[in-house]
């Protein structure tokens, strides 16, 4: 289908309509999201909500030939929004390993400018011509000829004497040591080291042959893409589809900002967003006893910007040693500002009971009791000990996936941290133990 028979149908509200614009632009616009985000689930949730946008102000696209750009447009304010990463993905390594030719293009590549790299990726692995690019990228098209030209020459540069020094072709003694220089220089050197590898080159003929002949270029762009992970069409597609996520889908689209007359994102540019890729909320933390006192449970969203969630969070600890337990449930972890940034707070008392001959009760700031066992005392001096093993166990309930960090308020490293969940985790601490005496 064309991109104008591809508008035609997402107007008409045909129902399969999202599925074969998906089938034409998924796979690139997930590459394109991963590039900006350098993270594979980010670029998930990136490629989920651009396409809850464009269902819903597929309307104000003023020109259907425009529709590839507008997507591409769409995808990366969705990634502005989430905060685009300087660094190249960390997975393309992988997905050129074996391939030695591949890898020397990967590390050349890595070493560009950010924008330099997202301006080569669009022109020349998802072949977008310069009218397309000024419009995803907002810029003026005559100035991305220019911009594309000389990003263009810094690659096929680099990637010739690299090629020079590591392969011995082209056979050119001066373009091999400028390739075996680049092993040693750092972010910072890589300017100079370019111009005078430039330099070099628009001066040699053996060089300038192997560019027009050989074209180095052609590495780069038979890159792999990064993969996509199972199961991202039929999440996205359903995220379009379910009446329970209208509430989810209407602040994505409230959030999406203004367009301009031709029906494109307004604003742009790396980091211009104003949204950072990570929103926090704070719970506090149940009374633990001894070193375990005072836990935090910080639970992070890592989507970005999600409607209020709805959530039941229960943290339960057994203890042993001490003769101590302790449980508590937190519940209400919703709430949202139209901005789409939340907060909330919960709280929470705990109790502790111990079965002695001998027992002492302390409160705590919070209002929490405990109960500690007293060993009997020396005719000359008292000391109470309590031992404590703690596990901690979370399970959340949300509608959206949650990273979950544990952290005692007097430690700056994590009981435990969960980076990946699914909606609905019951996730466990390696047991956790102290002992505190007077």
């Amino acid at each position: 289908m064309s991109d104008r028979d591809l508008v035609t149908t997402l107007r008409a509200g045909d129902r399969l309509a999202a599925g074969q614009v998906y089938d034409v632009y998924g796979t690139r616009l997930y590459a394109y999201c991963h590039e900006l985000l350098a993270d594979p689930r980010l670029a998930a949730d990136a490629l989920r909500d651009t396409f809850i946008v464009a269902v819903n102000r597929i309307r104000e696209l003023a020109e259907p030939e425009e529709f590839g750009a507008w997507l591409y447009a769409l995808a990366r304010a969705e990634c502005d929004r989430v905060g685009i990463s300087d660094d190249a993905p960390a997975d393309a390594a992988s997905a050129a390993r074996g391939d030695r030719l591949a890898r020397l293009a990967l590390d050349v590549y890595s070493m560009l400018e950010p924008e330099e790299r997202e301006l080569l990726d669009l022109a020349f692995r998802h072949r977008l011509v310069d009218n397309d690019l000024a419009l995803v990228l907002g810029r003026d098209e005559s100035g991305i000829a220019v911009e594309v030209t000389r990003a263009q020459a810094d690659l096929e540069t680099a990637l010739l004497v690299v090629l020079a020094a590591r392969t011995g072709e082209p056979r050119c003694d001066e373009a091999a040591q400028a390739g075996r220089q680049f092993d040693e220089i750092d972010g910072k050197g890589v300017p100079v080291w370019l111009r005078a590898a430039s330099k070099h080159v628009e001066g040699c003929a053996v060089c300038g042959d192997a560019i027009r002949n050989r074209r180095p270029l052609r590495l780069f762009e038979e890159l792999p893409h990064a993969f996509m992970p199972p199961g991202v069409r039929s999440r996205v597609l359903e995220a379009l589809r379910d009446p329970a996520g209208a509430a989810f889908a209407e602040q994505i689209v409230e959030r999406s900002g203004k367009f301009d007359a031709n029906g494109f994102p307004t604003g742009g540019g790396r980091g211009g967003g104003g949204f950072s890729a990570v929103k926090k909320w704070m719970l506090p933390g149940a009374g633990l006893v001894a070193a375990a006192a005072c836990a935090v449970a910080l639970v992070m969203y890592m989507t970005n910007d999600h409607p209020a969630a709805s959530a039941d969070v229960t943290t339960t600890s057994s203890s042993t040693g001490g003769s101590v337990s302790t449980a508590s449930t937190y519940a209400e972890l919703a709430a949202s500002s139209a901005s789409g940034s939340a907060s909330t707070s919960a709280s929470a008392s705990a109790s502790a009971t111990t079965s002695s001959a001998a027992a002492t009760t302390v409160t705590t700031a919070a209002g929490q009791q405990t109960t500690a066992t007293t060993a009997a005392a020396p005719t000359t001096k008292t000391t109470t000990c309590v031992t404590v093993t703690t596990t901690k166990t979370v399970t959340v309930k949300t509608s959206v996936p949650v990273t979950i960090t544990v952290t005692p308020s007097d430690s700056a490293s994590p009981v435990y941290t969960t980076t990946s969940m699914s909606p609905t985790t019951t996730t466990s601490a390696s047991p956790v133990t102290s002992k505190s005496c007077n």
